[in-house]
């Protein structure tokens, strides 16, 4: 079992009596605006969702805690994408309950992510993207490093229009720590 701490954070594994707070989080219409395609509405649908977390082998998904009393506020990580001779490639996500946004909490856990995948999970490439309009989620990638590496312009249909996104990267010999 995976534990990563920070300065004001443990990011560790799911586990099964997540449960209510993985439902908060992903049932939170503010939370899942830009997430709508994994958004769930019932706790059963949330517990497919953990379960699906908890026996993952296609990446690395973490839950968010404040220290110093454990209390949950978020989920991080990645699904592989592609693997190579050199290393995976794979796909970085990230959520916060609203009440934590504006805290660096997600710019903290991001890079702490990004450190465990090239230091200690043989990835040797981090891909993400948002909706141009995510002012938030733009922040969070340009603070950790990622480099933008393209704009898709009207390539995403979401509340009812199609929207811009944005991709971005990171390498592993890009990484500082």
């Amino acid at each position: 079992m995976v534990r990563i701490e920070t300065d004001r954070l443990i990011l560790r594994d799911y586990v099964e009596s997540d449960l209510n707070e993985m439902h908060r989080l992903w049932s939170d219409k503010k939370t899942m605006y830009y997430l709508d395609d994994i958004w769930t509405t019932t706790i059963e649908e949330s517990a497919e969702y953990l379960r699906n977390g908890i026996n993952n082998t296609d990446g690395h998904y973490f839950c968010i805690c404040e220290k110093p009393n454990d209390k949950f506020i978020g989920s991080v990580g990645y699904s592989i994408i592609n693997m190579t001779p050199l290393g995976k490639v794979v796909h970085l996500g990230y959520m916060l309950l609203p009440e934590y946004h504006g805290c660096g909490y997600m710019t903290e856990a991001t890079k702490k992510v990004i450190e465990f995948a090239f230091t200690e999970d043989n990835c040797i490439r981090i891909n993400t993207g948002c909706h141009k309009e995510n002012e938030g989620s733009r922040k969070v990638l340009d603070k950790v490093g990622f480099r933008k590496e393209g704009e898709r312009i009207k390539a995403v249909y979401h509340d009812g229009i199609m929207k811009d996104r944005l991709e971005y990267a990171i390498n592993k010999d890009e990484f500082v720590q």
